[in-house]
């Protein structure tokens, strides 16, 4: 007897052991959590007999809440889900054993839980426990027909589960891993996509027919830098402050061959010596006090793109030789460092400062100016474009409205005829912040009066309008002002004569008299 004994202990033992092992091996093959837990139930339930298995997992950012993963019952059970008494959850969490009870009616540690649910009387419960944490919990039940689970079936419960958690941990990584891969994929996409709407936004603001101005001067700038966009070579953009150089350049890149790299922009004339050498090419640690990193300059930023030299005139005689250097070959060397590297930049630069004669008085090199200005583009100041200004008041009333938040925003015949006398010494940003101004303080119709002007504006138009009448040229001066309201009714109106006729107190016949005798179209407007 002792010897069939041993026998059948032997042939319970290896059952067991092939049993965890199909389980282990049909887990391993699974690629989700999902698919793990229909396995462990299903085969458990087949090999204990029981009636029905259930799997949590332990949400921990619920406080240890228990979420139902996976459940299965016998085919031949027609008894309704069963639900995991906290008083069991918690004596195995706490525990950490596994818990076999064979009758809920008479096991004082659990009294009255058979009253929850009278259908069940005996129950396995088994932590899922890896790396010393538990991650969950596989419980099995049956009802008093089956009678209670065998101290094989608790051991063989407690192996599975303990091998379960093991690659269920691993599984939920490589599934939290994905969900994050999937998250930053969605997310590169998005940044792709908003890059390629910036860039496209950009192209379009830069677009040389976006760009306000339609007098003669403006269609020379535009022709001539619309013609060099295309190119490499270095470009130098001469003209007073507040023309709009900058704007010249951004399109020339923007249209360009160049557009997709960086377009970098270093004013010349507000940093000393050394520290704009050091933030146009970079330098290396230790290379002066305070330099405890490397850090690589604009035009190693700008490798591929576009470098805009504003003032270009106030940049000192060593900087000149550096920037000399990489117009011809293209070296940049960093301060401190005993290396050079390559760049592949286009050079754009602009002055508002006749670099000739500060070659004459020694402040500029002769040889660089020969480097910047393969082409001159010359801007011309406001005060001769000055057909451009009704255009150019309704293009910043429009940016007003909306940075102001201003439903309405015009301006008044007579500050027109203001804008068109004055010289404007500020050129266009003068006239941008003159409007600014007024529209911060004129009164909740939004209508621009003289009186919302700032003093200089008033006494330039009041000094013009006198030399005026003192030279006769009074005509002249009503002549320009019935230009100027027409062009800039006709643009209001997107070119409808007769809603502009309305405007104007005129004709239709009126109208187009005036625009006949001044040589003004619609599409001109």
């Amino acid at each position: 007897m002792s010897g069939e004994s041993d026998l059948q202990r032997l042939e319970t033992a290896l059952h067991e052991l092939r049993t965890i092992n199909r389980i282990v091996e049909r887990i391993c093959r699974a690629r989700e959590t999902s698919h793990i837990f229909t396995i462990v139930i299903d085969e458990l339930v087949k090999e204990t007999g029981a009636l029905q298995g259930v799997m949590n997992l332990l949400e921990r950012k619920h406080g240890d809440e228990l979420v139902t993963m996976a459940r299965d019952r016998r085919p031949d059970s027609h008894e309704l889900p069963f639900k995991v008494s906290q008083l069991v959850s918690g004596w195995v969490l706490k525990n950490k054993q596994v818990l076999k009870v064979d009758d809920l009616d008479h096991d004082e540690r659990f009294a009255g839980l058979s009253s929850e649910d009278g259908r069940f009387k005996s129950l396995l419960c088994c932590p899922m426990e890896t790396r010393g944490e538990t991650i969950g919990l596989l419980s099995l039940v049956r009802n008093s027909d089956l009678g209670p689970f065998s101290d094989n079936h608790a051991r063989l419960a407690g192996i599975v589960a303990a091998q379960a958690a093991s690659i269920l941990s691993n599984t939920l990584l490589l599934e939290a891993l994905a969900r994050k891969n999937e998250l930053l994929e969605t997310a590169e996409s998005k940044l792709r996509e908003e890059n390629a709407r910036l860039k496209s936004q950009v192209s379009e603001t830069f677009a040389f027919e976006n760009i306000v101005g339609r007098s003669e001067p403006m269609r020379r700038v535009l022709t001539l830098a619309s013609k060099v966009s295309a190119g490499n070579s270095p470009i130098l953009i001469a003209g007073p402050t507040g023309t709009g150089k900058e704007l010249i350049a951004r399109a020339i890149h923007f249209n360009g061959a160049r557009r997709d790299q960086p377009f970098v922009v270093k004013n010349c004339g507000v940093k000393t010596e050394s520290l704009l050498e050091s933030e146009l090419f970079g330098h290396v640690k230790g290379a002066f006090t305070g330099a405890d990193r490397d850090k690589p300059g604009l035009f190693h930023q700008a490798d591929g793109g576009t470098v805009f030299l504003d003032e270009i005139g106030d940049a000192p005689m060593s900087t000149q030789v550096a920037i000399l250097r990489v117009l011809e070959s293209g070296e940049i060397r960093p301060i401190g460092s005993n290396r050079t590297e390559i760049v592949d930049v286009r050079i754009i630069s602009a002055t508002n400062r006749d670099l000739r004669t500060l070659i004459g008085e020694k402040q500029f090199r002769e040889d660089l100016l020969y480097r910047l200005n393969t082409v001159t583009i010359e801007m011309p100041p406001l005060k001769h474009r000055r057909e451009d200004i009704p255009l150019l008041v309704h293009y910043f009333l429009d940016k007003l409205r909306m940075k102001l938040n201003r439903g309405q925003l015009s301006v008044s015949s007579a500050v027109l005829d203001t804008f068109g006398r004055y010289d404007w010494p500020g050129n266009v940003r003068q006239l941008e912040h003159e409007l600014e101004r007024a529209a911060i303080v004129c009164d909740e119709s939004g209508i621009i009066e003289t009186s919302d002007l700032s003093a200089d504006v008033l006494a330039g138009h009041d000094a013009e309008l006198k030399s005026a009448d003192r030279h006769g040229r009074l005509r002249d001066a009503v002549e320009r002002l019935e230009i100027n309201l027409i062009t800039a009714t006709l643009t209001e109106t997107n070119g409808n004569i007769l809603r502009s006729a309305k405007l104007l107190g005129l004709t239709r016949k009126g109208l187009k008299d005036k625009m006949a005798r001044y040589d003004i179209s619609p599409e001109r407007s």
